[in-house]
């Protein structure tokens, strides 16, 4: 902010002695001083709200009243003006507390009106980067609010692009090499020739690769069995890792089945096997457990496993990968994700309200 500029102040007090003594002060720190004064409570809140200012400024001593009156009249400076006291007589300690306890932003006795303009720079220096501060943040809430429902609508549109590749491979795909195989089937009943016989042989076995292939490939996009809900899906997703491993996994949910949407249910089922998949990747672990709830209003899903752990700094290294996307996917469902480690073992925590329940800024606890 420039050292010299015009200044616009609104100035409460019942004597007009002190008027051009502040204005004096005020004209050692800014080019044009104007100063408006009014003797009444109700004339200086009437001003405030209607007027544009700089600064309010107000003697402290009034008749029938104080500076922390005229404070507390205008909503505790809400009105985006900064506050400034003056002492123009002596006061008690009483006083003294009275002024410090109301929050006003800033006061000066009589002895050091000298200062006052620069009092007076300073105060709006602050309050200029106070407000700018403001700005920025409100900002940031917009961008933050118009990144969450660009996720939203982005994980949207890949669930449904997986949706429909899934099954594409499954109709046409699919359907093409089972009728590939009852054609080889029909050829090798139908020849007598060795030569023959041995390369539909080898073509069914290529064919069976193709066919499993792409079953793998449908179940990476989105498992079929999604559609029977949650609990189904997670109960075949963890059976599956079961056989692929030597771990024990116990999954854990008190219910056959929960009432989610499809998003949450995608959410929740790729956490779980991105959980899952790290677990085979460095746990190491000889246990894994699966726990899933919708206790008061609110879906929790649990993978905690016995491995070897994270350190801090492998800990925080998650978030620069598969983890920052599923917390992300989280915060587009409203809920969070979090990832601990007490040494032994990794937890990974889904939360998510149901029901419109609300629960604390994911913002902060995700940090």
């Amino acid at each position: 902010m420039p050292v010299n500029r015009t200044l616009r102040g609104l100035y409460l007090s019942v004597d007009t002695a002190w008027l051009e003594l502040i204005e004096g002060a005020l004209r050692r720190e800014f080019d044009e001083v104007h100063l408006t004064q009014v003797a009444s409570l109700e004339g200086f809140v009437a001003n405030a709200q209607d007027g544009e200012f700089d600064v309010l400024i107000a003697d402290y001593a009034l008749n029938g009243g104080t500076g922390v009156d005229a404070w507390n009249q205008l909503d505790h400076g809400d009105n985006g003006v900064p506050f400034l006291i003056l002492f123009t007589s002596d006061i008690g300690e009483a006083e003294s507390i009275d002024v410090m306890r109301s929050g006003v932003n800033e006061c000066i006795y009589a002895e050091d009106f000298p200062r006052l303009g620069y009092v007076v720079l300073k105060l709006l220096e602050v309050w200029e980067a106070r407000q700018a501060k403001i700005q920025a943040d409100a900002a940031l809430i917009v961008s933050r609010n118009q990144l969450l429902r660009l996720t939203q609508q982005l994980h949207a549109r890949i669930e449904e692009e997986r949706t429909a590749v899934s099954r594409e491979i499954h109709d046409d795909i699919g359907g093409a090499l089972a009728a590939v195989k009852f054609d080889l089937s029909w050829i090798s009943r139908r020849s007598a020739d060795p030569t023959v016989k041995e390369r539909v042989l080898q073509a069914t076995a290529t064919l069976q690769q193709a066919l499993d292939a792409s079953q793998r490939i449908m179940l990476s996009l989105r498992p079929a069995i999604l559609d029977e809900g949650l609990v189904p899906a997670l109960q075949w997703l963890v059976n599956s890792f079961q056989k692929r491993t030597e771990a024990e996994v116990v999954f854990r949910c008190d219910k056959d089945a929960l009432s989610l949407g499809p998003e949450i249910q995608s959410v929740a089922f790729s956490v779980v096997r991105e959980a899952l998949t790290n677990v085979v990747k460095h746990a190491q672990a000889s246990k894994v457990v699966v726990d899933v709830s919708d206790q008061e209003g609110v879906l929790t899903v649990e993978v905690s496993d016995d491995g070897v752990g994270l350190a801090p700094k492998a800990l925080a290294k998650t978030t620069s990968f598969g983890i920052l996307g599923l917390r992300e996917r989280a915060q587009s469902i409203g809920g969070w994700l979090d990832v601990s480690s007490s040494g032994r073992g990794v937890s990974v925590i889904l939360t998510v309200p149901l029901d419109g329940v609300v629960l604390p800024d994911v913002t902060e606890l995700s940090e």
